[in-house]
């Protein structure tokens, strides 16, 4: 057993130049493969750390690399790959923890949209009140490029008209819709 011991501690300096020199080739490839998957460069630094965490705690890693330098790279995506699920997961279950149920949060959602169809009803209303009330150039405008798709240049050709009274019928149709939404209660949309 003290032979053992005795003989990782011996092997553990040949260990950490391997792994340092393994992660100094790929790290390029590493950092991009885990920052692809997750959003934030300080959990990049805290995976990579991982890794080398992971690494160090192989008994006889150089014996066990040795035939299989070709691969090592592949071998690190796998441990990065690994540690990206676990830390999922672990996310999952905090998440979890803190939050309520799925099935809660969809009952008060289906609770909710009666409400949020009446509120999105009502303001339909309004924006269409908001149109009746403006000129109807500014509203053809208007639809033109919102119901329609169409882009400006392909609205003027279409009226007769330039970009820029284009670009003005439309913001004014925008500010009236705008002005209309403002002047209503919150309680009657």
């Amino acid at each position: 057993m003290l032979e053992a011991l005795l003989q990782r501690q011996r092997d553990k300096p040949a260990s950490h130049k391997l792994i340092e020199r393994l992660l100094a080739e790929h790290d390029i490839a590493l950092r991009r493969f885990i920052r692809v998957r997750m959003n934030s460069q300080v959990d990049c630094d805290d995976v990579m750390q991982d890794i080398y965490m992971r690494l160090s705690q192989i008994d006889d890693l150089p014996a066990k690399l040795a035939d299989r330098l070709d691969t090592a790279r592949n071998y690190l995506l796998q441990i990065a790959s690994n540690l990206l699920i676990d830390r999922a997961r672990r996310a999952h279950v905090r998440c979890a923890e803190q939050h309520q149920s799925t099935e809660a949060l969809s009952h008060l959602s289906a609770v909710d949209e009666p409400d949020r169809t009446l509120h999105n009803k009502r303001t339909l209303q309004q924006v269409e009140l908001a149109l009746l009330t403006i000129r109807p150039e500014q509203r053809n405008a208007f639809l033109l490029h919102r119901i329609d798709g169409l882009s400006y240049r392909e609205i003027s050709d279409q009226l007769g008209i330039s970009v820029s009274t284009v670009e003005k019928y439309i913001s004014a149709a925008l500010l009236a819709i705008r002005n209309s939404l403002d002047s209503t209660p919150a309680g009657d949309r």
